[in-house]
């Protein structure tokens, strides 16, 4: 019994030598994990040159400052302004006088109303002032295609300030060769330099001229 017991354990041992030695030899060993890869190292940051500060900017040179504008000139006085030829304009209270005149002739005959405003614009077309620059006031009409001079006076000016005067005849009218009344007043306006506002004494009616020259 003991000699089929240590049989046994012999062939159990005999089997696990073959079993070895039909494995191919030594026992693998374990894999041994690579090495890690060496650390990268950073170079080191490059020295940079810093930007040079920045300079202040030259100050822009000064404008020169604009020149002075000129005053205006002073306005000349009325009695210079006046001197010249003006043009008598049909127009305001004039022509409504004459068209009021014109109808009470007319009636309603409107052909003889236009011939009567007609021939009241050529009367006024030949009408015209002129104030000389040696104060002489010439009042002229045209009478049949020609010129005629109906007041020729001397005057003197009483009044002359904010684009207005006032002139007053002196002596006597050298065309009638009678003396002018003495309270006499005529009252000019400037609504420009080239239109005039005269106040007529006799008329009681504003009448307005244009500059000829």
């Amino acid at each position: 019994m003991m000699v089929k017991r240590q049989l046994a354990l012999v062939l159990v041992s005999t089997m696990a030598l073959l079993g070895v030695a039909c494995g191919g030899g030594e026992i693998p060993q374990a894999d041994t994990p690579p090495p890690p890869p060496p650390a990268e190292t950073t170079p080191p940051p490059a020295e940079t040159t810093p930007p040079p500060a920045p300079t202040a900017a030259a100050p822009a040179p000064e404008a020169a400052p604009a020149p002075a504008a000129e005053p205006a000139p002073a306005p000349k006085p009325g009695k210079e302004r006046i001197v010249g030829q003006w043009q008598f304009d049909l127009s305001g209270e004039p022509r409504a006088a004459a068209e009021a005149e014109a109808k009470k002739k007319a009636g309603k005959d409107e052909k003889k109303y236009a011939a009567l405003i007609k021939e009241t614009e050529d009367a006024a077309a030949g009408e015209w002032v002129e104030f000389t620059a040696d104060s002489m006031y010439v009042s002229h009409i045209t009478e049949k295609g020609k010129d005629k001079v109906i007041l020729k006076v001397k005057y003197e000016v009483a009044k002359d300030e904010n684009g207005a005067i006032v002139m007053k005849p002196s002596g006597k009218d050298e065309i009638s060769k009678k003396e002018m009344p003495k309270d006499l007043e005529i009252a000019v306006t400037f609504k420009d330099d080239k239109t005039i506002e005269l106040k007529d004494p006799k008329k009681k009616m504003t009448l307005v001229f244009k500059r000829k020259s």
